[in-house]
């Protein structure tokens, strides 16, 4: 049974005529090419093909591409391959271009600390380095931050503060800490001070972040996640209005949120 394979190939071709291009694509038109400048200089191609294995697909995808740039006077010396399967090429192309960024003011509100103390903690030999220096300070990647935040024992054995915290908030709390470990989403029920019927939400594991999703209507929802926001007990990233109704929030509970969690 064979599938649908593209294959990328990277030639070691610069500064090759339009003219020449041109030929090299119409030379390969049924496997519907993309023919192009790899960011070394190099010429690049990728074409689709249908085989049973991987082997195959980059055995046809090397014999057609270099008899093509043979016959329009390129070189045929091949400098790399890449061969991804339909699906897993769709999920690249989904991933946003840029990556979640991070500078001071945000990894301090991630790490639950002040902008000074965030400041002294990226200088650190084990805190990742940054991508970029800007006039505003230094960037860094945000799952490479996360990352530091899971290894880094802030504590060092002092006992946590206490931390004063209402039923609906307590309850949130423990559903974000279950909703990390546990495989499917986790339906909640907060205790809705003054209402008849507990507030109700979904929280699930989402690319890697804790989603809650909710009715836009629920302020009890929305004041709970406000209320661990201020003591630095979760995260917040995206919130997301769906049709005026329904209230998407990403999250992640901090380390400081972990302990209080385990606490209770």
């Amino acid at each position: 049974m064979s599938q649908a394979w593209t294959v990328y190939v990277e030639l070691a071709v610069r500064d090759a005529a339009d003219s020449m291009i041109e030929e090299l694509y119409e030379r390969l038109a049924e496997r519907e090419p993309v023919v192009g400048t790899a960011p070394n200089g190099n010429l690049s191609v990728r074409i689709w093909v249908d085989t049973a294995t991987a082997r195959q697909a980059i055995d046809v995808a090397l014999k057609e591409i270099a008899a093509a740039s043979k016959a329009v006077g390129l070189g045929q010396t091949v400098v790399g391959v890449e061969l991804l399967t339909e699906k897993e090429l769709d999920r690249r192309n989904a991933e946003p271009i840029v990556p979640e960024l991070a500078g001071i003011s945000e990894i301090a509100e991630m790490l639950g600390v002040g902008r000074q103390r965030a400041a002294q903690l990226a200088q650190r030999s084990d805190f990742p380095p940054a991508v970029a220096q800007l006039k505003s300070g230094p960037v860094f990647l945000a799952d490479q931050v996360r990352g530091f935040e899971a290894r880094w024992d802030r504590h060092s054995g002092r006992p946590i503060k206490p931390v004063r915290l209402s039923a609906a908030e307590k309850e949130l709390l423990e559903y974000l800490r279950r909703a990390g470990s546990e495989a499917g989403p986790v339906h909640a029920e907060l205790a809705a001070e003054g209402d008849e019927e507990p507030a109700e939400l979904t929280v699930c594991l989402h690319e890697g972040r804790l989603r809650a999703v909710y009715d836009s209507s629920l302020h009890t929802v929305s004041e709970s996640i406000s209320k661990l926001r201020r003591e630095r007990l979760v995260s917040v990233g995206e919130v997301q209005e769906r049709a005026g109704e329904e209230t998407v929030v990403d999250l992640d509970l901090t380390s400081k949120g972990e302990r209080v969690a385990a606490m209770r």
